[in-house]
């Protein structure tokens, strides 16, 4: 018998909600560090973030946009990153973005999406979404695991 149990995605990150900021974790940090770079100096009206997770990247949206709107499935990562982020332009919502987004079409500027597509089969649906929400010009901020690093085998994972 395996000493691994399968856990579904959800539960899996709500358990990790309680250490995923002080667990050591270089794809974390390094993403953290590209949105920063990518985001820090552009201004924008409304930003939706798609899998918010602790809120990492939450606050630099925060300060870069009038309103934000943070989503994730997971309960315990909404509620990590409600005790980060203390802004009054930011909302937050649990939310499966594998089913249609809960906002208006065209109704945000950037749509951010941090490690969050290596967990979707339908990336079509994720765009087609992204293109329905987005206002006219707006951009998509997409930050990833590289293929080959899934290629590989790598995964994320937590002990509990």
């Amino acid at each position: 018998m395996s000493q691994f149990q399968a856990v579904k995605i959800e539960d899996a990150y709500n358990a990790w909600s309680s250490t995923y900021d002080s667990d050591r974790n270089r794809t974390r940090d390094l993403d953290q560090q590209v949105a920063r770079d990518e985001l820090q100096n552009l201004r924008c009206h409304s930003v939706l973030e798609l899998g918010c997770g602790t809120g990492k990247n939450t606050t630099l949206l925060a300060q870069i946009s009038e309103r934000v709107c943070s989503l994730d499935f997971s309960a315990g990562m909404i509620e990590k990153a409600r005790a980060r982020t203390d802004s009054p332009n930011v909302t937050f919502e649990i939310a499966d973005i594998t089913k249609r987004w809960p906002s208006n079409d065209q109704s945000f500027d950037l749509v951010v999406c941090n490690l969050v597509l290596e967990h979707i089969e339908d990336l079509g649906f994720i765009f087609a979404e992204g293109a329905r929400v987005l206002t006219t010009g707006a951009r998509y901020f997409v930050c990833e695991l590289h293929p080959f690093r899934q290629y590989e085998g790598t995964q994320a994972r937590f002990e509990r």
